[in-house]
């Protein structure tokens, strides 16, 4: 019945391959509020943003040395214990880690101007008009590694894993910090990119990093890859071949397809994958 539940959620949600997600915050099954402890607080960055940082401290199992940043947390951070509810009833983890949500100060799931502007580069001036809204990617970046991640150290110590995950623009933030920053986070998520913005000007192949986090994993739904909005963007295959062409070990760059699954309807998927990797 759980898995019932949550599956019309998801069709709710993101019936379409990339409809509008809805804007209602999934509520928390009761199941999940029995296995973490949680918690609320506000930050504010140097530009005067404020963002909501969601907080799940499990109650028993905790693994404190893992952590795991998830983007849009509004939405993502309930549907991922959720998730981590629903598994935990038939095949329980045998750790958990600490889970943090960075949400928008705003009551949507996603609001749309304000992951816009945090989530995606500045483009070249004759992009602007076609691709507005955007800019702020660094900026959020100096919050994530200045403000938000060095809170988290001083209240539970220094962890040895801490992993990443972004979907769609959050994706393309993921994306932009692991190649910028690649040795900011042990482990990353790049679910479903948007790399159709700004016509992928943001990125020059072939791609290289300076050095390589444990991990790096893409997903996408099987169903994304043929639609019109994708057409003429950049090729996820051929980005993950060039990471892999230089990486120490090219395995530990992996690349998860769910079939039958759209942009939308692959994110409890992509969730879950990577909090099964990143724990195993």
């Amino acid at each position: 019945m759980k898995g019932y539940i949550l599956l019309i959620f998801i069709c709710i949600c993101f019936g379409n391959i990339f409809a509008a997600p809805s804007q209602e915050i999934p509520p928390l099954m009761q199941e999940a509020k029995n296995l973490f402890s949680i918690e609320t607080t506000r930050m504010q960055n140097i530009q005067g943003r404020f963002y909501n940082i969601h907080i799940a401290i499990p109650k028993h199992k905790a693994d404190k040395k893992n952590v795991f940043y998830t983007l849009d947390g509004n939405a993502f951070f309930p549907l991922l214990l959720n998730e981590i509810a629903t598994k935990e009833s038939t095949k329980p983890f045998k750790a958990l880690p600490i889970i943090i949500g960075v949400g928008h100060y705003s009551p949507l799931a996603y609001d749309r101007a304000l992951r816009t502007y945090d989530y995606t580069p500045l483009l070249p001036e004759y992009l602007q008009d076609k691709f507005s809204g955007g800019g702020g990617i660094d900026s959020f970046l100096d919050f994530l590694i200045q403000e938000v991640k060095p809170s988290i150290h001083k209240r539970f110590g220094v962890p040895q894993k801490e992993l990443l995950f972004g979907h769609s623009f959050g994706g393309l933030f993921v994306l932009h910090t692991l190649l910028s920053k690649p040795q900011i986070f042990t482990h990353y998520v790049c679910a479903s990119p948007s790399l159709w913005w700004g016509e992928g000007k943001f990125l020059s192949l072939p791609l290289k990093l300076r050095d390589y986090p444990d991990s790096i994993i893409f997903t996408r739904g099987s169903l994304e890859k043929n639609s019109k909005k994708m057409q003429g963007a950049l090729k996820l295959e051929s980005l993950i071949q060039d990471l892999q062409t230089n990486a120490p070990n090219p395995k530990n760059i992996m690349f998860i397809e769910f079939d039958g699954q759209s942009h939308g309807s692959s994110v409890p998927y992509a969730l879950q994958s990577g909090l099964d990797i990143f724990m195993e």
